[in-house]
């Protein structure tokens, strides 16, 4: 069990990574495709291609997994698009830092129904938090009460509910079947979202954005997400959610890497107070009753 924990740790990192290097992606996206229309074509390019694999395993999805996948897809959903339409009215500094507040979300969620933490998921979460607001912030921060904050605020709760929900429903389903009911359900949802707001796509806009869907879809959403659903089986969601905020950090890290951007000392700390917080959650301790 040792051994799946730590190679579950692993994986989350590669995710987190993963997710690091999507943001750039994203972000030249919203240049030629409207933000729900993306959302609905990465996450319906990410359910189809684990389409092949389910099917060569042929394994039937039961009813309790394809809840779960709806449950966990519904969650997911409310995030992405709450996060999508909070960007138009608030800074990206600000979006970041609002929305990473899901890592404390979780453990206290966590004492509303009765599923505690441990004291250093504890610390660890509020260093996270603390690492995180100095990761976004800048001198165009500012203060927090927009409508665009409030929307982020929202969106952060939904990712914490999403985490413990494949907290509850990934330890007992198929992976690839749980993450193709869960992306199919952002996909619908999303597409609705985006025939509502009156967005449209075009084949034209589909060739200009076809690198970024590609790896947002595919890389991102069909390899990373599912990746994280099969590795949260063997780790605790707050623990999950700490390790996957450094996916601010990675961004930061490709950020310099790939586009030669420049990071003050703060936001250099914040990365290290982030590290801190990963490094924390993994000292030896007295557990108390999971998530799970």
């Amino acid at each position: 069990m040792k051994n799946l924990n730590r190679l579950a740790i692993i994986l989350l990192f590669i995710t987190a990574a993963t997710w690091g290097l999507s943001y750039s992606a994203q972000a030249k996206a919203m240049d030629t495709m409207s933000p729900l229309m993306f959302v609905f074509l990465r996450y319906l390019l990410g359910s189809l291609m684990l389409v092949p694999a389910i099917l060569f395993f042929r394994k039937r999805p039961d009813k309790k997994l394809l809840s779960g996948g709806v449950i966990c897809g519904i969650c997911l959903a409310g995030g992405e698009i709450l996060q999508q339409f909070g960007l138009l009215y608030t800074s990206a500094g600000k979006a970041g830092f609002l929305t990473a507040l899901y890592v404390i979300m979780i453990p206290v969620i966590g004492v509303f129904i009765h599923k505690k933490s441990t004291w250093p998921i504890w610390c660890a979460s509020l260093l996270s938090i603390l690492g995180t607001y100095l990761l976004c912030s800048d001198d165009s921060f500012g203060t927090i009460g927009n409508l665009g904050d409030a929307l982020m605020l929202i969106c952060a709760l939904f990712f914490a509910f999403q985490f413990i929900a494949i907290a509850k429903f990934a330890p007992g389903a198929d992976a690839l079947q749980l993450s193709a009911v869960q992306f199919a359900t952002v996909a619908v949802v999303s597409g609705i979202a985006a025939l509502i707001a009156g967005e449209t796509c075009t084949v034209t806009n589909i060739a200009q954005t076809v690198w970024p869907l590609l790896f947002c879809g595919m890389i991102a959403i069909g390899i990373a997400c599912t990746i994280q659903i099969a590795a949260q089986k063997y780790v605790h969601p707050a623990t999950a959610s700490i390790i996957l905020s450094t996916a601010s950090v990675f961004a930061v890290l490709w950020g310099w890497l790939l586009q030669d951007e420049h990071y003050s000392l703060m936001n250099l700390i914040g990365c290290g107070i982030i590290f801190a917080a990963v490094v924390l959650v993994q000292i030896p301790h007295k557990k108390s009753k999971s998530l799970l």
